[in-house]
C-alpha cells in the first residue's frame, strides 16, 4: 500500500504528620475528588506505556508546544491543524473479557500521539465515551473541535496480534488512508512504533528525535508480565473504589513478580498506592507515600521523560507539599502537553499552593482536551473553588451548578456554594444548600472543614483565603462541630 499524505489544511475554518494522619479517616471524599481525576481524568497520557516518543533536544519547545493547547482553549472556533482524537479500537475476538488488550493499545497510542510536536490531542476519558457506539465521524469534529481521528480494530490469537488502523479526515468523514499491521504481544512496542511512524508520515509530521524510543533493555520480554500490566491499567480506569484499586495494585504485582523490572508496573502499582493514600485507604499513610515515591523514583532513573511517572509524584505530594507537586506536574506537561489530568491536577495545586487567580488556564485547558471526561464534573469544581478564593462569587456559582449537574454526590460544590450565596445575599440559596449538603454529609461541621483545609497546605495565603470560607460557612448557619 502507498502513503497518502494529507494535505496541509489552513486554521481559519471554525468547527462546531500528624494532623493529616489524625484525620485521614475523615478525608475519603476528599481523597475521592481529587483522586478521581487522578486514576479517571483522561489520561492523554494514559498508560504512559511502552515508548517515550518524539522527545526534542532543546527545552525552548516545551513552551511552544503548550502553546497549542492555550490557544485552542482561548480560541475554541478555530480548530487546530493537527488535533485529533484516537477512538476505542474495537475488540475483534468477542470476547469482552479481552477488552482491556484493545483498550490498552488505544490509550497507548494516545500517548505516543500526544507527544507529537505541535499536536491537539483529545484525552483518554473523553475518547472511551465513544467506545462501542456508532460515531458520525462529521458531527465528531464539529463536537471535539478537531480535525482528524484515529480508528482500529485489534485480533489476538495468542500471541498473534494484528491491528487493522485508519485515519478519517472529519471535515469529509472519509478515511485518507488504512492499513494492517502484524505482530506478537512479546514486542508490542515494536508493533506499536510501526503505527505511530506511518500515522506521522500521513499527518505530514516532521518528528524530532532526540532520544530512540525506548530501549530494548526497557521492554518485558515477559507476556504475562505484560498481560497483568495490561489488566491492571484497565482496572485502574474503571469507576474507582476501594476494591478496584485494589485489584489493579495486585495485578501491578503479579506482574513485578514475573518481571521484577517491568518499568510499566511499577509505575502502575506507586499510581494505586497514592491513590489509596487520597482516599483514606491507606493503613500507614508514611509508609506507603515511601514506597510509592521509591517506585516513582525506580521508574524516572529509567525513563525520565514519563508524563505519568510524574503526575503519581504530584499526587503523592499533593497533600501538605502542593509546590513539589506543582513542580512533577509541570515537568509532566513539558513532557506530553496534551495530558489533561495534567493540566487540571496543576490546577488544583495551584489552589493550595496560594496562586488562585493561576488556576483558570489550566484547568480550562484540561477541559478542551477531555471535554466529555467522567472527571469533568471534578474540574469544573476546581475552577468554582479558586473563582471562591478570589472572590469571584458570581462565577463560582456557574461552575458549581457545572459541576454539581455532573455529579450531585460530590458535596464539595454545595459548600462552595454556600459560601458564593451568602457572599452575594441570596441567603435562601444558601440555606436550600445547607440542606443539600447535609442530606450528602450528615457529619459536615466547621470544624471539620477547616481541618481538611489546613491538613492539606500551610501555605499563609491558602489559609487566610481558606479562613474567609470557613467563616461564611459559620455565618450561614453550618454547626461548629
Amino acid at each position: 500500500m502507498t502513503d497518502s499524505n494529507v494535505p496541509e489544511q489552513e486554521p481559519d475554518k471554525p468547527a462546531s504528620v500528624g494532623l493529616l494522619d489524625r484525620i485521614r479517616g475523615r478525608l475519603t471524599p476528599v481523597g475521592t475528588a481529587l483522586a478521581s481525576f487522578a486514576a479517571v481524568g483522561a489520561v492523554a497520557g494514559g498508560l504512559v506505556g511502552y515508548w517515550n516518543v518524539w522527545k526534542t533536544v532543546s527545552t525552548d519547545v516545551f513552551p511552544e508546544r503548550q502553546k497549542i493547547q492555550r490557544e485552542a482553549r482561548a480560541r475554541p472556533d478555530v480548530t487546530p491543524r493537527l488535533s485529533l482524537v484516537v477512538l476505542p479500537f474495537a475488540n475483534l475476538n468477542n470476547d469482552p473479557e479481552q477488552d482491556y488488550f484493545a483498550d490498552g493499545i488505544t490509550t497507548d497510542l494516545t500517548t505516543d500521539l500526544a507527544q507529537m510536536p505541535g499536536a491537539f490531542v483529545i484525552g483518554r476519558g473523553t475518547a472511551f465515551t465513544y467506545k462501542k457506539k456508532q460515531v458520525d465521524l462529521k458531527t465528531l469534529g464539529k463536537d471535539l473541535g478537531i480535525r482528524w481521528a484515529v480508528q482500529g480494530a485489534v485480533q489476538r490469537a495468542g500471541d498473534q496480534v494484528r491491528l487493522n488502523v485508519s485515519l478519517a479526515d472529519l471535515s469529509t468523514g472519509r478515511d485518507v488512508w488504512s492499513d494492517r499491521f502484524d505482530g506478537d504481544r512479546t514486542n508490542l512496542a515494536a508493533l506499536q512504533e510501526q503505527v505511530t511512524a506511518r500515522l506521522a508520515r500521513s499527518l505530514n509530521v516532521q518528528l524530532v528525535e532526540a532520544e530512540s524510543r525506548r530501549s530494548q533493555t526497557d521492554q518485558s520480554t515477559n507476556p504475562d508480565a505484560v498481560d497483568f500490566n495490561l489488566r491492571g491499567w484497565a482496572k485502574v480506569y474503571e469507576p474507582q473504589s476501594k476494591l478496584t484499586n485494589g485489584d489493579a495494585k495486585a495485578l501491578f504485582e503479579a506482574a513485578l513478580r514475573l518481571d521484577p523490572d517491568n518499568i510499566d508496573a511499577m509505575l502502575g502499582k506507586a499510581w494505586c498506592i497514592a491513590v489509596s493514600v487520597l482516599n483514606g485507604w491507606s493503613a500507614s499513610v508514611v509508609e506507603d507515600k515511601n514506597i510509592a515515591t521509591d517506585l516513582v523514583d525506580q521508574v524516572l532513573v529509567k525513563r525520565p521523560a514519563s508524563s505519568n511517572a510524574h503526575i503519581a509524584k504530584g499526587n503523592i505530594f499533593i497533600y501538605g507539599n502542593p509546590e513539589g507537586a506543582l513542580s512533577e506536574y509541570d515537568a509532566a506537561l513539558e513532557i506530553d502537553p496534551n495530558s489533561p489530568l495534567g493540566y487540571a491536577s496543576k490546577g488544583i495545586a495551584l489552589i493550595t499552593a496560594g496562586r488562585a487567580r493561576e488556576t483558570f488556564s489550566p484547568v480550562q485547558i484540561a477541559l478542551r482536551l477531555s471535554p466529555k471526561d467522567p472527571a469533568a464534573g471534578t474540574w469544573h469544581f476546581f475552577l468554582c473553588h479558586a473563582h471562591v478564593h478570589v472572590h469571584q462569587y458570581n462565577e463560582a456559582v456557574e461552575e458549581c451548578r457545572r459541576s454539581i449537574n455532573l455529579n450531585k454526590l460530590n458535596w464539595f460544590p454545595y459548600a462552595d456554594l454556600i459560601v458564593a450565596y451568602g457572599a452575594t445575599g441570596q441567603l435562601d440559596m444558601a440555606r436550600q444548600m445547607l440542606a443539600e449538603l447535609n442530606a450528602i454529609r450528615p457529619d459536615f461541621s466547621v470544624q471539620w472543614f477547616h481541618q481538611i483545609g489546613y491538613a492539606r497546605s500551610s501555605n499563609p495565603q491558602f489559609r487566610l483565603e481558606y479562613d474567609d470560607m470557613v467563616d461564611a460557612l459559620r455565618k450561614a448557619g453550618v454547626r461548629e462541630q
